[in-house]
């Protein structure tokens, strides 16, 4: 699997994860109870997800085609201070959630609408990256330097506390399925 297939099957996971998330404040916009529970492992998954693993590997895929000129600069720029921006949206509905979550109170309009700006702006953003950034990504880079990227990666991300991030996260992912089956 090359490192552009790891980012389009973690895609995947993110979708799968944000349709959840995406149901549970559907429900309740609905007027019908979330499920608290399973509320507070998406808010996990979504911290450690996202920012500590998905996102870091694509900066540095970004930095690498922005060191070689392949892609315009300024799109590849806009692509990483997306990151940013997602975290800031996940940050303040994440807060909302775990307090909705752990003490059942929240302002649910706000926190209805917090939520629907970071799913649909992470569609976005991960839709741009499937159209055009990974397809001319694995067009223009050579092979060497698609090696040296995935091997850039190994070294910065597979670090002790990242091991510990990815042992966090295949829980929470195991709870969130276990979740999701008892609520069938």
């Amino acid at each position: 699997m090359t490192i552009f297939d790891a980012i389009r099957h973690e895609h995947e996971l993110l979708s799968a994860r944000l349709a959840i998330l995406k149901n549970e404040i559907d429900a309740w916009s609905q007027h019908k109870e979330p499920d608290y529970d399973l509320l507070h492992l998406l808010i996990q998954y979504f911290q450690i997800f996202p920012d500590e693993i998905h996102h870091k590997k694509e900066d540095i895929i970004y930095d690498a085609l922005i060191q070689h000129n392949v892609l315009e600069t300024d799109y590849l720029k806009r692509l990483k201070s997306e990151h940013e921006e997602m975290g800031d949206l996940k940050s303040r509905f994440t807060d909302s959630l775990d307090n909705l979550a752990a003490h059942h109170v929240s302002p649910k309009w706000s926190l209805i609408i917090d939520v629907g700006k970071y799913i649909d702006f992470q569609k976005l953003h991960m839709a741009d990256e499937e159209s055009q950034f990974l397809p001319l990504a694995e067009k223009e880079l050579p092979k060497t330097r698609i090696d040296e990227i995935s091997e850039t990666i190994q070294h910065e991300l597979i670090t002790d506390d990242a091991k510990q991030s990815f042992e966090n996260l295949a829980c929470i992912d195991d709870d969130i399925e276990s979740r999701l089956r008892e609520k069938k």
